[in-house]
């Protein structure tokens, strides 16, 4: 089958081939686990799996026995497989109907609706408690009759230790809501959300709301409202302050443009709880004259409310659906708190895990590592056999299965793989968790094949040196080989989906220009119902221009999406017969110029890359002013939104870059210079952040910095000057 067959047509071919043998009785062949082998063996060898290490295993449930296995013993990082191991030991230890309780006491009986002393929020892990949650206790608390506290709003979070990092989170220096720590008393999953949104006047600073808000959190607001056809660039940060939490905000926001919201961890979880319930309390009239402080309930109080959580079945279909980093922490320190008493702990969680895997599945102690249940960083090791052991055991067990099977992701229709194997024969026939961090990809999950086969796999890819998305499309195949194991040919087109489309720049640039248009006119609808039907085209599409500007379609579509972002990076190319071509058929239907404005935008997101190209692109293309002109002024963009990103860029790149784009910077902000002095506004920020580095005290950038300075000092010079009058035709003589 052609490698370049879209994957739609791959589908109806499947679909079309499976009705006809219903129809003649065909049954699955027993050579289906050899030509499985051979699939497999195929895609491992052409394709970047077989640079990494990789390891598999294929088993069929039934016959129980492995179909297929490669490198299955060697522990490997699972990423976040390992939340398929927290997920079925959470459900046979503590049932699917288990639910966690949040429990409100008082010091002392409401006289008139006022406790004299404290009011109590004990936490017994609970890890679904939202902000919605909590108004819900709020309001039941008014609904009681309180009015009034006298004294504190003490914090009980003894349920778990006060250990909220787990093991791993010390590799990875980051505020992002995937690193939020465990506490017993947690909200919002450990996050808070961070709304930006433009001002109504450019120049303003920008409108910046905290949700949930309360005293917790101290705002720090430097972002401002830029002129409409700006960039946009927000930078969030959120800061521990002891018992308060530092939310600094800087960037640009476009008039005009619709905001977000942007979330990041918090530090404290108690603090965070308790100053927001502080807070709604208050919303309701009910006052507390104390402070938010930590304790322990008083042995002889009972619970005043309890309010319930969803059982754990529901909470494990949001673990695994969305990869839920917080929530299978929340869960291994609850196994702990359970089975081994409180506080809760990593160690006791992991403990309770390795018991329950020794004594019913049969995988020895010591045998794996585990240090969290989320998977998270460099921190795990199991094997591929080991996943397939636990996936086998739990799906015989009548409390597991059928809440882990509904909890994993389908292929191409929900959660983290809605997005992948979709028009395979895999779409909707397998369930699987993904796991991805820097250099390492999973899948592991159930099956049931075309012919009926019910199987669990487990794929787990590590050391791969490059970008995963060159890795995930093989991975993809051995779910496609999988699920069409029993079909003549299926392993031929599950090979094909592992291949790039072939490199077939022969579109006629007519032909190549209404494509333009189409997917360009697709691009601006920015409808996320059209990114299905553009990752098809982007996997199937032959011609390189093409692919480019699908995937710029698909980021307009879907901007939010991290895939989008990395296909246009991928898909761009700065060579003349890609980005030649697409530049003069883009002038034959006068569109814009082609892929400069997004990959602006990517850059003052923060895209190093897309910085590079748009240099590179410069360089490639000095006789095209029109081009030029509007990389200069993309580039002033990322100097007005990260000045100092844009300088070391430059500081690393050729002399032939640095002299383009000197010439290209001079020009753009000798008319953004023109315009600020006639509304007398400031100067550009990066103009300012070269002359900081002129005068700073690393030698080698001030020596850079003062140069760059002085031929983009030169290139504005050259803007300014007034155009040389034409020269005056020759006077004519008497006898001209």
């Amino acid at each position: 089958m052609s490698s370049c067959r879209p994957a739609a047509g791959i589908a109806r071919w499947f679909a079309a081939a499976f009705a006809l043998l219903l129809l003649v009785g065909w049954r699955p062949a027993a050579a289906a686990k050899d030509d499985l082998e051979e699939t497999v063996e195929r895609i491992l060898a052409s394709t970047p799996l077989g640079s990494a290490r990789t390891g598999v295993l294929i088993y069929d449930l039934e016959a129980k026995k492995p179909v297929y296995e490669h490198n299955a013993d060697e522990l490997l990082n699972p990423a976040s497989n390992m939340k398929i191991v927290t997920t079925v030991a959470a459900l046979a230890r503590l049932g699917p109907d288990y639910r966690y309780a949040t429990e409100i006491y008082v010091a002392d009986e409401p006289v008139g609706g006022v406790v004299k002393g404290d009011l109590y929020l004990r936490g017994k892990g609970d890890p679904s408690l939202d902000t919605e949650r909590l108004y819900r206790i709020v309001r039941e608390l008014r609904y009681l009759g309180l009015k009034e506290i006298k004294g504190n709003l003490v914090v009980d979070d003894t349920w778990f230790d006060r250990q909220y990092d787990g093991p791993g989170w010390e590799q990875d220096d980051s505020d992002r809501p995937y690193m939020a720590g465990a506490g017993a008393v947690s909200l919002n999953f450990n996050a808070v959300a961070i709304h930006v949104h433009p001002a109504e006047k450019v120049g303003a600073p920008a409108r910046v709301e905290l949700d949930p808000p309360s005293d917790f959190l101290v705002l720090e607001n430097h972002a401002v409202t830029t002129p409409a056809r700006s960039l946009r660039r927000i930078e969030v940060q959120s800061i521990p302050a002891g018992n308060r939490q530092k939310i600094v905000v800087d960037g640009r926001l476009p008039a005009g443009r619709r905001g977000g919201p942007v979330w990041r961890r918090i530090s404290n979880p108690p603090f965070y709880a308790g100053e927001t319930l502080k807070s709604m309390l208050a919303e309701q009239g009910i006052k507390v004259r104390g402070k938010v402080r930590l304790g322990t309930v008083p042995e002889r109080l009972r619970p005043f409310y309890v309010d319930w959580s969803e059982p754990l079945s529901i909470l494990v279909h949001t673990v695994n659906k969305w990869s839920q980093n917080h929530m299978s922490e929340m869960l291994l320190k609850t196994l702990g708190a359970e089975l081994q008493g409180a506080p809760g702990t990593w160690a006791k969680g992991v403990a309770v895990v390795e018991e329950m895997l020794a004594s019913e599945v049969g995988i020895p102690r010591g045998s794996f590592v585990m240090k969290n249940g989320s998977g998270l960083n460099d921190t795990n090791r199991i094997s591929a056999r080991q996943i397939v052991q636990v996936l086998a055991w739990a799906r015989e067990q009548l409390l597991v299965a059928p809440e882990l099977l509904t909890s994993l992701p389908v292929a191409g229709r929900d959660g983290t793989v809605r997005n992948r194997m979709g028009g395979t024969p895999a779409q909707g026939r397998i369930r699987a968790k993904t796991g991805t961090l820097q250099n390492v990809t999973a899948l592991s999950g159930y099956a049931t094949s075309v012919g009926g086969r019910e199987l669990a796999f487990a794929i787990m890819v590590n050391d791969y040196p490059g970008r995963l998305s060159r890795v995930i499309p093989g991975v993809d195949a051995i779910g496609a080989a999988v699920a069409a194991m029993d079909v003549p040919g299926g392993g031929d087109a599950a090979v094909a989906l592992a291949q790039p489309p072939r490199w077939e720049p022969e579109t006629p640039l007519d032909v190549l220009a209404a494509r333009m248009v189409t997917y360009h006119d697709l691009g601006q609808a920015a409808d996320a119902r059209n990114a299905q039907m553009l990752r098809t085209a982007l996997r199937s599409e032959p011609d390189p221009a093409v692919r480019a500007v699908v995937a710029e379609a698909l980021f307009r579509s879907d901007p939010e999406d991290g895939s989008a972002r990395t296909a246009v990076l991928e898909a761009f190319s700065s060579a003349p017969e890609v980005y030649g071509r697409l530049r003069e058929a883009a002038a034959r239907v006068n569109l814009p110029v082609p892929l400069v404005a997004t990959l602006s935008e990517l850059a003052v997101g923060g895209s190093a890359e897309a910085l590079g190209q748009l240099l590179d692109l410069a360089a490639r293309r000095e006789e095209d002013e029109e081009l030029l002109a509007a990389v200069g002024q993309g580039l002033v963009e990322v100097g007005s939104a990260a000045p100092d990103e844009l300088l070391a860029a430059l500081n690393g790149s050729s002399a032939e870059i640095q002299a383009v784009a000197a010439r290209l910077l001079g020009k753009a902000l000798a008319r953004q210079e023109r315009v600020k002095e006639e509304r007398r506004e400031a100067g550009h920020p990066f103009t300012t952040a070269l002359a900081t580095a002129a005068n700073g005290t690393d030698p080698v950038l001030a020596t850079f910095a003062r140069s760059l300075e002085s031929r983009i000092t030169a290139s504005m010079a050259a803007a300014k000057a007034p155009a040389p009058p034409p020269e005056a035709a020759p006077e004519r003589g008497p006898d001209s």
